[in-house]
């Protein structure tokens, strides 16, 4: 009888938008968010700048979010990924 290293199962690849983040894609502010943004002009551009960026990643991992509720062994994974590192490293 041959020993056999278990397999590792395959890996699940999620789509391009969900490992990397594009502010442009997300930036599409919802009303209360315009009218926020319209009312705060007087703090200056930078500052409603970093409230879009803000607001753009909240919808992006929200989005990864209903991703990982809809593909529960990509969930799976990463949860095996986080556990793994830490091990790792000793923690």
């Amino acid at each position: 009888m041959a020993w056999r290293r278990p397999r590792e199962p395959e890996r699940v690849e999620p789509p391009g938008w969900y490992r990397t983040f594009d502010p442009v894609a997300w930036d599409e502010p919802d009303e209360q968010e315009r009218r926020m943004l319209a009312g705060c002009g007087v703090l200056g551009p930078e500052w409603v700048a970093g409230r879009r960026r803000i607001h753009a990643e909240r919808r992006w991992h929200e989005a990864k979010y209903a991703y990982r509720q809809q593909h529960p062994a990509l969930a799976e994974q990463e949860l095996d990924d986080l556990i793994s590192r830490r091990f790792d490293r000793g923690l």
